[in-house]
């Protein structure tokens, strides 16, 4: 299990040439949260996120970041050493959460065990389609150590990724970052893809330390959005003759909602302009 995760990336380029950039997409999906802590914390999950807090079980129908119920289904627990103890906590350095367009502090309990190794089976996803998704461990100010594999089509541990962090910092680990609030939830994305029932399966273990989890989190992935970059160009005045002067001016425009970089204008002009 020497595989590396699959980073998601999202960059974007076009090209234009007094010519439209076009692309297809689908709608995005919304993000389906886990949080592992005690069922009588109160600290809030982060929004809408489904909390779970018992040593093994099976959840259906979760919830998705907007509130509605899904077809998605999680099954978790550990293997001979027992399933998941909790604490919870609200312990986090100042700068430990990075930024999403909610609050993602709530992530602070945790699921763990000595010397446990535990699964989580995603269920209920779209067949065959690539997922994004954030694995989140969480020990307050403690040592992690641990190793993550997470499955790749109809292969169980296809990748393996480490998660680590010192001790003294009170932070997430998301996938195999250290946070901190100046990343951006949706950049720390690593993709793979359901299986060819619809599952996603994570196992970990605690190499030198105690095997922990704090949040899980996935979501469809989808193309870049569309994007439509036109020239509009214009001549005052437009009508002249041998020897007159005017001044031809283009404007480059995206009417998309999406973002586009490296767009290159090269403008011929008719023949007799100069």
């Amino acid at each position: 299990m020497s595989h590396t995760a699959r980073r998601l990336t999202r960059a974007m380029a076009a090209g234009a040439v007094l010519a439209a950039a076009a692309g297809t997409t689908l709608a995005t999906d919304n993000l389906i949260g886990f949080n592992w802590t005690t069922a009588a914390s109160t600290t809030p999950d982060p929004q809408n996120w489904n909390r779970i807090s018992s040593a093994d079980g099976t959840l259906s129908n979760v919830f998705d970041d907007t509130g509605v119920s899904t077809p998605v289904g999680i099954n978790f627990g550990g293997g001979a050493s027992g399933g998941f103890v909790y604490l919870s906590t609200a312990t986090l350095d100042p700068d430990a959460v990075p930024q999403h367009s909610y609050d993602l502090s709530g992530m602070s309990g945790y699921g763990f065990r000595s010397g446990g190794e535990f699964f989580v089976e995603i269920t209920g996803l779209d067949a065959n389609t690539p997922y994004e998704y954030w694995f989140v461990a969480y020990r307050t100010t403690s040592v992690i150590d641990q190793a993550v594999s997470v499955s790749d089509g109809d292969t169980i541990n296809a990748f393996t990724f480490p998660q680590a962090k010192p001790s003294g910092t009170a932070r997430f680990v998301i996938n195999d970052q250290v946070s901190n609030d100046t990343q951006v939830w949706d950049d720390l994305a690593f993709e793979t893809t359901s299986s060819s029932t619809g599952t996603i399966t994570f196992n970990w273990e605690g190499l030198t330390q105690t095997t922990v989890i704090g949040a899980l989190a996935v979501r469809r992935a989808v193309p870049p959005e569309p994007f439509d970059v036109r020239i509009l160009g214009s001549a005052d005045p437009s009508n002249i003759g041998i020897g007159d002067n005017t001044t031809i001016t283009f404007n480059v425009v995206n009417p998309s909602p999406a973002d586009v970089t490296g767009v290159v204008v090269d403008i011929e002009l008719p023949a007799g302009l100069d």
